[in-house]
């Protein structure tokens, strides 16, 4: 007698079977695409760079995009011409697991671009201190007067050296090198332009342009400035080549 088995319970049967075999992996999230899609977008991208990157908005209030996946939610501000000027996700559904996983920015802006691609193109400038530019010993050489260094270094911005006599008060020297400051201190003392035909001064060739007011001596060279302040220098434009041309190899 044979035994008849019921189509359902054979569906069971294969289902039952199925269920013990291993996955070869899992399929992504449609969550962790979005994820990737919106990393791949940057400030500045139009509408349409966005919709292919993102599919259709799911919310469009004026000036703005924005795209709701599973937890994710995504906005982009748009300036006037339609492009994104600030790309956002929003963190405060997500874990901290989530946000740890995030692998752009939470918040990026087309100026923060800005500021990274200049500060990319900029110099990259020596971060030997002043007071290694020009030693204790090469500036008593020059003053001819034995000197003690005193260092005033701000990372990233400027390094100082003060020299200061082993006794008595003078002679002195105030040593400074800023960074990426040399075209716009020239332009505040006023010599931004050429000066009037004919007219020279001490410390012409000193450097890329040089301009003095009383003690004070500012020579650009390259974007960068150099500061000098004398105090009791019996030959300070002789001093400053000097200062200058000591410092400058190590820059």
């Amino acid at each position: 007698m044979k035994t008849k088995v019921s189509g359902a319970f054979l569906v069971a049967l294969l289902a039952a079977c199925s269920g013990g075999e291993k996955t070869s992996g899992a399929v992504p999230a449609a969550s962790d695409a979005s994820a990737d899609h919106w990393c791949q977008a940057q400030p500045g991208n139009t509408r349409e760079q966005l919709v292919a990157l993102m599919g259709p908005p799911t919310s469009e209030p004026p000036n703005q995009m924005g795209w709701t996946v599973g937890q994710h939610a995504y906005t982009a501000f748009l300036d006037a011409d339609g492009t994104a000027k600030q790309l956002d996700i929003h963190t405060s559904s997500l874990s901290d697991e989530e946000k740890a996983a995030l692998k752009c920015k939470p918040t990026r802006t087309r100026r923060a671009m800005e500021l990274a691609a200049a500060a990319a193109a900029k110099t990259p400038h020596s971060s030997t201190p002043a007071c290694e530019l020009v030693t204790a010993a090469e500036m008593t050489a020059i003053l001819g007067a034995p000197v003690t260094t005193e260092a005033v270094d701000h990372p990233d911005v400027s390094t100082e050296c003060i020299y200061k006599p082993v006794s008595g008060s003078i002679p002195s020297v105030e040593f400074t090198v800023t960074w990426g400051d040399g075209y716009e201190a020239m332009a505040g003392m006023g010599m931004a332009g050429s000066r009037e035909h004919g007219m020279v001064t001490p410390y012409d060739g000193i450097g890329d342009q040089a301009g003095s007011a009383g003690p004070l001596l500012m020579i650009r060279t390259g974007e960068d400035l150099v500061t000098l302040v004398f105090d009791g220098v019996a030959d300070s434009p002789a001093a400053a080549r000097r200062i200058f041309d000591t410092a400058k190899p190590r820059m």
